[in-house]
């Protein structure tokens, strides 16, 4: 039989602590090690504790989860899974969850099936994000002009009619949609309509009527 996966929880509300406690410890596979409120403490046992999994909150007094993140990674690099619950959904937040080295980043509403999911693909090493976040950074990754001309094609403009549109060449927008294609991963103009979809982008802009 293999050994369960060694969690510790830190999270300053009782009543969030007590029923992921519970719920964990019911879980085939997982063992909870202990349980803080306080993250200063946390730092000062985590090193006899050794646990697999880290499950945290990023807002609790003193330390927050994004410098306890920081100092844990500072120390046990990668030997250590961290996954953050927070009530904060912002992209900013995640972002800077992800760069600490965060395996998962959580909403405090996800379900105790989304956590022991987390934990257990920590385990196996993969980094679990949301497909808001992965929208974001999708159409983060457009330039103005992409924007504008992957607009233009789901509205199925040829590449002559966003060329007179928007006032630039047609050659130049045979290069806005390379450039578009290659950033999502796709081979075709539809591909492009199709993810821009999926990730949201689309449907949101009302394109200025022609004069």
């Amino acid at each position: 039989m293999s050994e369960p996966i060694t969690v510790v929880l830190l999270d300053d509300h009782p009543l969030v602590m007590e029923g992921l406690n519970n719920r964990l410890n019911r879980e085939p596979g997982i063992q909870v090690l202990k349980t803080f409120n306080d993250p200063v403490l946390f730092l000062s046992e985590i090193e006899k504790l050794e646990p697999d999994v880290v499950v945290m909150d990023i807002r609790m007094p003193q330390l927050d989860g994004f410098e306890v993140t920081k100092r844990l990674k500072e120390q046990y690099g990668l030997s250590v899974k961290i996954i953050l619950l927070s009530g904060y959904n912002y992209h900013e937040f995640q972002l800077k969850a992800y760069d600490l080295g965060v395996h998962s980043y959580l909403s405090k509403q996800a379900t105790y099936g989304q956590i022991i999911n987390a934990i257990h693909q920590s385990m196996l090493g993969h980094v679990l994000v949301s497909e808001k976040m992965l929208s974001a950074n999708l159409e983060e990754s457009l330039t103005p002009t992409e924007r504008e001309v992957l607009n233009r094609i789901a509205m199925e403009m040829t590449n002559k009619e966003i060329a007179q549109d928007l006032n630039i060449s047609p050659r130049t927008v045979e290069y806005h949609i390379t450039s578009i294609t290659q950033k999502f991963g796709v081979k075709s103009r539809i591909g492009a309509v199709v993810k821009g979809y999926q990730a949201g982008i689309l449907g949101d802009i009302i394109l200025p009527p022609k004069n």
